[in-house]
């Protein structure tokens, strides 16, 4: 534009007939700016304002999100750990209630968990009624419990034969600060008191590792609903209570609640994001064509902090497999090598996500002679279930261990499980192979009956089929025993691997025994061809399958 069309377009003055030119005597910065630039001006500050307050109040939001997401994963994981504490602890309350005069069975099955320190350093069982207060039997060192005042001795000891599930003490004080876990039996009238400590962090400091999910942020686990340092389990830092953006998480944990406390200590949501409410307030003062063009680059961004809000929702997905994880680790990791016999076993789940299975097997060389086989499945999926079907299988672990026979194993088991109480039931099939005697005896709890694979093709194997464990009868359960020859093999299995919808389960039973696989020479290719040929699109539930062959020497 010309100089003269400038002073043409400045202020016509007066009666609007004569342009006037502007006084050059004002300076260019005290010279009243143009009605459009006004309006330019105040659009892009109104602009620029709006867009800074919902960078910033998007980045608030998603950095909240993810700060709950990343305490409910550590929930999550908490939750997760309650199975692995109570269970030994259970089966240790029940075993020792059924072993009054000889706790020789509570050392047995507590020592190789406290030698392995994973969750417990000492393990103890107390008499209801002991005086003086003192434990009847430990493993490991001496538990923190017995330095305590009588008064808090017995107030545990009572609490916990009050209790009908775990029970909590924090034993707090000192350099050697611990956790203790106390449990009793569900059954009857309550003896002993099953009491286990776990060590906490020297200062209750534990800051997490580098490549943690919760590396991020700084957490501290508090003993109830208040966050003072007498309650602190343990915690990232040492300058409590955390303060800032917190987000607060109450876990129930045995008969207390854990509040977990989270701060984070970086954005969440990357450093890039954190700059976004600053780069829009300097682009959008520049210019307007700046200000749309940051919209644009801000839309991006939020596609972006969406994709980092998405790949934090998949983390927490993943963190939460430890159900899946819990699920292996309360299975056998491998099968004993037994002379004589071949074994092997197939565990696949049925849905992915964060609900446990029922679905278990277990094999226990109980002496030279005598093989235990168990198979079993707890109705429903979950939590729960998972613990019920710890519970089940460690005692039965400990019915074998003193000699009983597969009917008075599930007897036992009665004891343990009400499907009214516990909101579960479960159907369990469990063997004896006794090699000398070169047989198998066979109890059934409402479970389908094994398969026999001999020379002349493959059958079912008779068992007196008795109620589900957890199901209020007054029948008990009676063993079948069958001549196991050499070259044989039996097949228990559960319900998962030939059930399907709309189908009966007759007709699924036929059709599992006609998929054994002829010209399999050895039993994982029995056990790999029944699953290949089984487990279909509409197979949605988990499936276990347990298969043992004789194999005696050639000079048998």
């Amino acid at each position: 534009m010309s100089s003269e069309s400038v002073i043409s377009a400045g202020a016509e003055e007066g009666d609007g007939s004569t342009l006037q030119p502007a006084d050059p005597s004002v300076p260019l910065q005290n010279r009243k700016l143009h009605g459009v630039s006004l309006i330019v001006l105040f659009a892009g500050l109104v602009s620029t304002a709006v867009l800074g307050l919902a960078a910033q109040t998007a980045y608030k939001r998603n950095e909240d999100r993810l700060l709950e997401q990343q305490t409910k994963q550590a929930a999550a994981v908490l939750t997760a750990a309650l199975p692995g504490i109570q269970t030994p602890l259970a089966a240790a309350a029940e075993l020792a209630e059924q072993e009054s005069d000889d706790q020789s069975a509570f050392r047995r099955l507590m020592t190789p968990i406290v030698e392995s320190e994973q969750p417990f350093v000492s393990a103890s069982l107390w008499s209801v009624d002991s005086d003086p207060l003192m434990p009847v039997e430990v493993v490991g060192g001496e538990p923190k419990l017995v330095s305590q005042p009588p008064e808090m001795i017995q107030s545990l000891l009572e609490r916990a034969a009050a209790s009908n599930g775990l029970v909590l003490l924090g034993l707090l004080e000192g350099d050697n600060p611990r956790m203790g876990y106390a449990y009793t039996s569900s059954a009857g009238s309550v003896r002993y008191v099953a009491y286990a400590e776990g060590a906490l962090p020297s200062g209750r400091v534990s800051p997490p590792r580098a490549d943690s999910a919760f590396a991020g942020v700084d957490h501290a686990i508090y003993l109830g609903p208040s966050e003072t340092g007498d309650t602190l389990l343990t915690a990232s830092i040492e300058e409590l209570p955390l303060s800032g953006r917190r987000a607060v998480e109450s876990v129930p944990f045995g008969d207390s609640n854990l509040l977990l406390v989270m701060s984070p200590t970086t954005e969440l949501g990357g450093h890039l994001l954190a700059l976004f409410p600053l780069l829009v307030g300097v682009v959008g003062a520049l210019s307007t064509i700046a200000a749309v063009t940051l919209v644009e680059l801000l839309l991006r961004r939020r596609d972006r902090a969406d994709m980092l809000a998405e790949q934090n929702r998949q983390l927490y997905a993943n963190q939460l497999s430890v159900s899946r994880t819990l699920q292996h680790s309360l299975l056998p990791q491998e099968l004993p090598d037994i002379p004589g016999l071949e074994l092997a076993a197939r565990y696949v789940p049925g849905v992915a996500g964060l609900d446990i299975g029922g679905d278990w097997y277990d094999v226990m060389d109980i002496d030279d002679q005598r093989v235990m086989l168990v198979v079993g499945d707890v109705s429903g999926r979950g939590l729960e279930a998972g613990t019920v079907m710890a519970q089940l299988r460690y005692a039965i672990r400990a019915f074998a261990s003193r000699g009983d026979d597969p009917a008075d194993i599930l007897n036992g088991l009665t004891r343990l499980l009400d499907v009214v109480h516990d909101h579960h039931f479960a159907t369990v099939l469990c063997a004896i192979v006794n090699l000398d005697q070169q047989t198998i005896t066979i109890a059934n709890a409402g479970h389908p009956a094994p398969m026999l694979l001999h020379s002349s093709g493959v059958s079912f194997l008779a068992t007196e089929v008795g109620p589900p464990i957890g199901v209020a009868t007054s029948c008990g359960y009676n063993a079948v025993t069958h001549e196991f020859s050499p070259g044989s093999s039996v097949l228990m299995f559960t319900d998962g691997v030939f059930e399907r919808r709309g189908e009966t389960v007759d007709t699924g039973l036929e059709r599992l025994r006609e998929s054994v696989p002829a010209s399999a020479e050895r039993l994982t290719d029995v056990l790999d061809g029944v699953l290949a040929n089984q487990m279909t699109a509409e197979s949605h539930d988990d499936s276990a399958i347990l298969g043992v062959t004789w194999t005696p020497s050639p000079t048998t």
